[in-house]
């Protein structure tokens, strides 16, 4: 677990890398903006006490958009390998349901073939 400053405006992620870190914000607010978002305006905004960058960390997917922070931020990092040593740690009904939420909103997220 790491705390970290970041900068207004800075990106923190964008679609397509590889999801190696989940964040929970701790001070500030951070905007996701999905790939077919051509406004600065994001399509959600994730603010003090929340959880972003989760599912491909869940899921071994890569980033489904891009997280840029609105204001300055304060957050706390875990990487992959620390998130799966707590989600291994828990009970395997926990670990089968975040799972599936994973996998059950990707669905959700991709275009239709």
């Amino acid at each position: 677990m790491q705390k970290q400053k970041l900068k207004q405006h800075q990106t923190i992620f964008k679609a397509g890398d590889v999801a190696g870190t989940v964040f929970l914000i701790v001070r500030g607010s951070v905007g996701i903006f999905l790939p077919t978002n051509d406004t600065k305006d994001p399509d959600f905004i994730i603010g003090e006490n929340e959880i972003f960058g989760e599912m491909g960390v869940i899921d071994d997917e890569l980033r489904m958009a891009d997280a840029k922070c609105l204001t300055e931020c304060d957050v706390i990092s875990v990487t992959k390998d620390e998130f799966n040593t707590y989600l291994n740690e828990s009970n395997i009904f926990v670990r089968g349901v975040v799972g599936i939420l994973s996998d059950r909103l990707r669905k959700i997220q991709k275009p239709a073939r």
